[in-house]
């Protein structure tokens, strides 16, 4: 009987990591439930807040996943911001969203040579790892929460049209880009 104990553990090792992977796999697919259109979460957030409730209706959203710990992020500011004074007239709206809480980011800022001239959605976790996980390239996918920041992804007429995580100037031009064909539409 004794000679058994390991296999039963074994197995039933394998069976509590597999019954895991497969509930992640389930949440992950669950996020995609009943959802009108893949940025639906995004406007949800939008119109819960006072200022930015006239903006949930917005065709075109940029979006900026950042922290204050991550360099290249503060790196992205000035560029971001003049993506900003070149489309906010087409009817764009640019958000950045963190997951970290207001008060501390808001120290953060004050320490920054450069401010956002976008709006900005704070203590977001929840909603940063939805916007992670709807990352169209399955073989980027590393875990469960955002890992590779800064992220910029574009959300046009309820559609997903642009991810790209990384701070290079190909991203930057890249995203200026997509903007331009879509505001051509």
């Amino acid at each position: 009987m004794n000679r058994w104990i390991p296999y039963i553990i074994a197995i039933a090792f394998i069976t509590l990591l597999v019954s895991n992977n497969v509930m992640i796999e389930w949440r992950k697919d669950s996020i995609y439930r009943d959802l009108v259109s893949i940025d639906e979460p995004v406007r949800e957030v939008l119109a819960l807040d006072d200022f930015l409730a006239d903006e949930k209706d917005a065709e075109t959203l940029v979006i900026n996943l950042w922290a204050t710990w991550c360099q290249p992020c503060a790196r992205e500011i000035p560029q971001l911001n003049k993506l900003v004074d070149k489309y906010e007239q087409d009817g764009v709206l640019f958000l950045g969203v963190n997951g970290e809480e207001k008060d501390k980011v808001m120290e953060w800022m004050d320490l920054q040579k450069h401010e956002f001239i976008y709006f900005q959605l704070y203590d977001q976790k929840k909603l940063m790892n939805y916007l992670f996980q709807v990352n169209p390239d399955p073989n980027f996918k590393t875990g469960r929460k955002p890992q590779h920041l800064p992220t910029n992804l574009i959300f046009h007429k309820g559609e997903l049209v642009y991810f790209k995580s990384g701070y290079t100037k190909e991203c930057l031009e890249a995203l200026d880009a997509k903007l331009n064909e879509l505001i051509g539409d």
